[in-house]
């Protein structure tokens, strides 16, 4: 029995590794990869100085499908750290045996700087920007080649993630990268880039930020006349957008009509034109034409404020009133008149002859 689970955990060991860690003094992130189906995974994170260990993270892991990268990330919450060595012990177990343990050693406080630096992260519903930046010297901005990776991460969980290879940082670089799975409204997401270099030595940095997922929606055409009017909208968001886009005319404060049309569902980078048509033509005139894009919570996303110059003259539609006719009963008379004389008119010519 015992050369039997040993056989097991053995193989269980080779279907299922720690392929990459990462820890600095803020937070760890480790990710395993599957090769088969597995249940009951816990993954334990331990954060270690001079020998003790100062906080402990773990995860569990219910399902793994076959072929699959999970990754997880945890913060540390240290309120005073020391300057000095620091060491992260990760650790996988399935049905309560250890697989595998995995180490990283980082310094904090008086490590030396790596060759890039994060400046700044702007992340959003629609994806991430940053600013990568070479470390520069006395003689000025030494160049390098780095990979920069983006994680989108629920709660402790990466959903998405890609990466830039070799890309080259001479200055202050931008970089920007749109997320390509679906989110969630009014729901709390995390940020994470990560950028490895390679020369002069290894080294990587990593930094993190939190925002809040709305949908949002912006007209960016707009065309209007006398007949009806007609708005493009573009998403912004990978929020889906399932809102509505109102159309209201005025005319010295008085409301004239109000076109409310629901927008088909809409993400980032998606389009679409929304047509309406007035109840009937403005007439001649100038008049406000307000259309707004009301979001998934009622909320209004945009608004675009212009007029209608209508020079429609209304009379020239208007019904020409008919042409009196003749009543039937008046023509009566005069035709029962004639057919008597020309009766009489015929009886006296049959006496005469």
């Amino acid at each position: 029995m015992l050369i039997i689970l040993m056989s097991v955990q053995s193989a269980s060991a080779e279907n299922i590794n720690i392929v990459d860690v990462y820890s600095d003094i803020d937070s760890t992130d480790i990710t395993i990869h599957s090769g088969e189906h597995y249940t009951d995974i816990t993954l334990k994170a331990e954060l270690i100085f001079k020998g003790n260990v100062l906080e402990t993270k773990q995860f569990y892991l219910d399902e793994v499908s076959s072929d699959t990268d999970i990754t997880k990330i945890a913060f540390w919450e240290l309120k005073n750290p020391k300057e000095g060595f620091y060491r992260t012990r990760m650790a996988m177990s399935m049905d309560g045996s250890v697989l595998e343990t995995r180490y990283y050693n980082f310094s904090y406080g008086w490590q030396a700087m790596p060759g890039v630096t994060i400046k700044d992260i702007v992340p959003d519903s629609s994806g991430i920007s940053i600013i990568l930046a070479p470390y520069t010297t006395k003689i000025g901005p030494k160049p390098v080649l780095a990979d920069v990776e983006y994680m989108l991460v629920n709660g402790d969980t990466v959903i998405y993630r890609t990466t830039d290879r070799r890309v080259t940082v001479v200055q202050a670089t931008p970089l920007l990268k749109d997320w390509n799975v679906l989110l969630e409204n009014n729901h709390d997401y995390s940020t994470r880039v990560k950028a490895r270099i390679s020369s002069p030595k290894d080294a990587v940095i990593a930094q993190s930020k939190d925002f809040t997922s709305k949908d949002d929606v912006r007209i960016t055409e707009l065309y209007r006349d006398e007949t009806g009017a007609s708005a493009t909208v573009e998403g912004y968001s990978q929020v889906p957008f399932d809102g509505y886009v109102v159309f209201t005319v005025t005319k010295d404060d008085t409301l004239i009509e109000e076109v409310r049309e629901k927008s088909p569902v809409l993400t980032n980078s998606d389009d679409e034109t929304i047509e309406i048509i007035w109840s009937r033509k403005l007439a001649a005139g100038i008049y406000g034409l307000s259309v707004e894009v009301i979001g998934n919570d009622g909320d209004i996303l945009d608004m675009w404020d212009t007029v209608i110059e209508s020079d429609y003259d209304s009379s020239a539609d208007a019904t020409p009133e008919p042409t009196p006719t003749e009543t039937p009963g008046f023509g009566i008379i005069p035709a029962t008149i004639a057919l008597v004389l020309l009766y009489l008119s015929s009886g006296q010519t049959r006496r005469n002859g």
